[in-house]
Parts: C-alpha cells; structure tokens; sequence
C-alpha cells in the first residue's frame, strides 16, 4: 500500500492530533512528500504534498483563510495540517464545511508540535516506505523473470502480480487483444470489454476511473497494457500511473513477452514475403513443396489469383505534415507500411478473398483470388474497399495501382505479376501517380515496344528527341514530360499550363525550346506525329526493358 495520511497520524508525535474533516478518507489518501506553506499557494504544493501551515500569513481575515484552504485543496495535496493556539485559536466552522465538501482532511496539530519535527518524522517514514516498495518490486521484477524464462504464459505473469498486489489483473496487446489475466479478473474484463479490440485503448485511462493502467512498452513503443482495479486499499503497490515509478521494474519485465512475440512475428512475417516473392519472381521448382509451404503460412496457391501492384507516392510529404512524436522517417515509414499492408488483408478477409502480399523494393506486390469469369468485377470491388480504407488510415495517400488481369489464372504468379508490373511503370508515366492501369490497357504500348526493338526505329527515336533527354539530363527541365501533356490536351496552351501547373509564358518558352532543340515544328502534323511516336518508343522501351 502507499504511504498515506492514517500512516502518518500513526506517529507518535502525531497522537495529540484531531482530524476535522474526511476522517473516512485518510487511508486512501497517499502521502508522496511534505512541506511548510504559508500564503500564498500558487504552484507551491504538488500533488499528494502533505502541507503544514499556522495559517499566519492569513491575519485573521476569514475570506482570506477561506481562499487559502481552497487553493490547498485545489492544488491535491493529501492532507492540511494546521496548528492551533497562536495565529490560529480555533479553526472556523465555515472552513470546516469547505473541506468536508470537497472531502478533504484538515488535522489540528497543538502549536508545541514542531514542523520540523514532523517533516523529519514523515520524510524518514517515506525513505523506509520508498526502499521497501523498491525491494517489493525488485521480487516481483524477479518472478517475472523466471517465469518468462521458463516459457510461463502471461497469465502466469499475471497471476504472479495478482499474488503481490492482492488484487485482479488482465493484460493485453496495444489493440486491446486479451493476453493474459489472473485469477478473479471477470469483473475488470467486464468493466473494459467495451474499450477492448479498439483504437480507443487510451480512453479506460480517462473515462474509467475505476481502472488503472500502465502502458507495457519498449523504445517509447507501446507494446501492450496492464489493467487492475482503482482504487485498491490492499495493493501493494500504488495505483496511480502517473505516481507510479517502481512498478517500471514489473512493466519492463512483461515487455519481453511482447518482445519475443514480435520476434517470432517478424520471422514469420519475413518467411511469407519471401515465399510470395518468389511466386512473382517465378522461383517456383516443386509446386507439391511450394503448396505445402504455403499451408504453413494458411495460403493456397490452387485457387486462381491476380497479381496487383501498387505504389504509395507521397508518404514523405504525409510524414512531414504529421505530428512525427520525433520518430524518424524511416521508423514512420515501416509502421505505416504495416498498417496498409494489414488493410489490404482485411478487405480481402471481407470479401472472403484469399489474400497474399508482400512489400518489395518500394512497391506491394498483391496476390487476390478472383473469379475466372469475373476477373475485373472481383479486382474493382477489392481496390474499392482497399482505397476506402486506407483513405481513412492515410488521408491525403496518392495510390498507383498496376493489374496483370491477362494472366489470372491458377499458377500464373509470376506471368501476373510480370504484366502488373507493366502495367503499372506504364500507367505512371502516361497518367502520372494516383491511377488505376490494366494489362489489357497497355496493348499499344507494348506493339511499341516491339517496334522499338527495330534498330532504324531506335536510331530515328533518338535522333529526334535525343536533344530533349540530353537536355533534361543536363539542366533538369523535363521537356518530355511537357510535350506529352501538350500533345495529350492537343496543342491547347491554357489546358496544358493548368495540367502542368505552369505559367501561360514559362509554358510557352519550353514549347520554343522543345522547336529549337528538335529542330522539329509543333504547328506541323507531320512533325508532332513523329517526336509523339519517338516519346512513346522511348518510354515504353525504357519501361519494358527494366522487366
């Protein structure tokens, strides 16, 4: 139990001291330090601060008395001790009503107690209660520790604090999941069941006040929390997470559960990826062994799937818009990639769609069953719900997504991906970021790619737009980008510089350096036909080339 005000009225020299007020209160009310205050107040008392006073800096003025007592009580001391005989006689009956409501005790000290008598009295008091709550705790850091390296459960590990703090316990995940309790913990379950499974863990602290709990977590990352019942008179640990330091040596004990949990995840988490890599790669020698692998990991590579591609473009911009609590870029960007991975699982789990994927150099590699006869239904309803949600986890998120719906199929992973991957890298640089591309859209890009193959072609590719690349590479101005949109809004000025969010001038200044470095005219058809054919032969070669 904490150190409180019956503890200190316990004292000996505390004998001839009378309490006015709360009487019924003063075992539950902790004492953490002790001081002399005279007015005024202010900042001076902490919380749980046992204050002394005569009262003498109040001259008689019962108004200011008054305002002295409730700047005292405001402030959550535990306790005013007043003396009496001197600046003080007897104290006011009104300041007795003030504190009986607000249920704060007032104890009347006869004037020969001295202060420093009770400051040094209470203080030792609070060393040897300081000391022996350290050891308490240091057993039971101990306990845990054993138990965890026997392979004991967190249910032990609660049943062990429920042991030392004589009182229930559950533990859970940081999402709320149960992942042990102790004994006689039915009723706690029930008081936070409504909390649990919820992003809305943090609010047991605030609305509960029954409950207290202590977050269990490593490297300022929560891994999970600990519940019990407030307030508890027979703990014997203080309840209060704020005030709470020793119990430290418990939480940090209970983090390694979560610590080899997290391990054995991310082994796991680490074996998938790769086994779904090396479906898309195409590494597949024994299907019987790769079916049975992939048992291990609840997949089944019999049914028929799509491969799906995706990449998020903007999540540096998203990180630096958000309250980063000081986390690096990097340590931002895993969490969040773990987040979308996980809402792209849910959506197939609610559409009852097997699901596999993976994260790989920069880009989600999806594998989603679908219906043969109803490919492109079954990809737009997934990528539907997948947008919705990952809207409302990363608002603001651009998405690129590339489909190989040409080769879904059963055993097709590594083809499917192959046109996904098309897909995408071509829908990018002819829509830009933020579109949904298909296979089946990429067909003349693809007649490109064969033609650029022609050695004559690739030679009058580069001869006409050769100047533009070595330009762009030179001085970063990126002129074939501004061709394209010139040609895609078909010649318009006005809707071009809007797309490129370009001034009318600057627009037209790189449309006369497009003319003098091509030696090309853009108001002749022939001309524009054949630098939009060169572009189109030299993105989609350099696209396809990186296949």
């Amino acid at each position: 139990m904490p150190y409180t005000v019956k503890d200190v009225l316990n004292l000996n020299l505390m004998k001839k001291a009378r309490v006015r007020t709360a009487e019924n209160t003063l075992h539950t009310r902790a004492v953490s330090s002790v001081s002399v205050i005279e007015m005024p107040v202010e900042d001076f008392v902490q919380k749980h601060e046992l204050v002394l006073t005569t009262a003498i800096g109040c001259n008689n003025d019962d108004e200011t008395f008054r305002q002295f007592v409730l700047d005292i009580i405001r402030s959550e001391a535990a306790a005013l001790v007043i003396a009496t005989g001197r600046h003080v006689v007897k104290i006011p009956e009104h300041i007795i009503q003030l504190a009986d409501r607000y249920h704060f005790p007032i104890i009347e000290t006869p004037w020969e107690i001295r202060f420093s008598d009770i400051t040094r009295a209470v203080l030792s008091r609070l060393n040897d209660w300081h000391k022996d709550h350290l050891k308490r705790s240091e057993e039971l850091q101990r306990v845990l520790l054993n138990l965890f390296l026997s392979g004991a459960t967190l249910s032990n590990a609660a049943e062990a604090i429920h042991q030392k703090l004589s009182t229930p316990v559950v533990i859970t995940d940081k999402k709320g999941m149960i992942k042990g309790h102790s004994k006689k913990a039915d009723l706690l379950i029930h008081s936070i069941q409504s909390f649990l499974q919820t992003s809305r863990m943090e609010e047991i602290f605030q609305q509960e006040s029954s409950i207290a709990g202590f977050k269990i977590q490593t490297a300022h990352k929560v891994q999970g929390y600990l519940f019990f019942p407030y307030p508890s008179e027979t703990a014997e640990f203080s309840p209060d997470p704020k005030e709470e330091q020793p119990l430290q040596h418990a939480l940090t004990a209970l983090a390694l559960w979560f610590q080899r949990e997290d391990a054995i995840e991310e082994t796991k988490t680490h074996l998938k990826d790769e086994f779904v890599w090396s479906l898309a790669k195409g590494e597949i020698e024994d299907w019987d062994k790769a079916a049975t692998r992939a048992k291990s990991f609840n997949y089944n590579i019999h049914l028929p799937y799509v491969c799906i591609l995706s990449i998020p473009e903007n999540m540096e911009t998203l990180f630096n818009r958000s309250a980063s609590g000081g986390i690096t870029y990097d340590h931002w960007l895993f969490d969040q990639i773990c987040l979308l991975e996980e809402q792209m699982i849910e959506a197939g789990e609610m559409l009852k769609r097997k699901v596999m994927t993976t994260y790989h150099q920069e880009h989600f590699v999806i594998f989603l069953e679908t219906d043969t006869d109803r490919v492109h239904e079954s990809i737009g309803e997934y990528l539907n719900l997948v947008e919705k949600k990952v809207k409302n986890l990363l608002p603001g998120l651009v998405m690129s997504w590339g489909i190989g719906e040409n080769h879904a199929g059963v055993k097709t992973f590594s083809q499917s991906y192959n046109d996904a991957r098309i897909a995408l890298y071509i829908g990018r640089r002819q829509k830009g970021p933020g579109h949904r591309s298909t296979y089946a859209n990429t067909g003349i890009f693809r007649a490109l790619f064969a033609l650029s193959k022609n050695p004559e072609m690739e030679e009058i590719a580069l001869s006409t737009i050769g100047s533009l690349i070595d330009y762009e590479n030179q001085r970063g101005l990126d002129l074939i980008h501004t061709l394209t949109m010139y040609i895609r809004h078909k010649g318009n000025i006005s809707q071009t510089s809007r797309a490129l969010n370009l001034h009318r001038q600057s627009l037209v200044y790189r449309l006369r350096k497009i003319e003098s470095l091509t030696g090309r005219s853009l108001e002749n058809p022939d001309d524009l036909f054949l630098l939009d054919l060169s572009i189109k032969l030299w993105t989609t070669g350099m696209v396809l080339n990186q296949k």
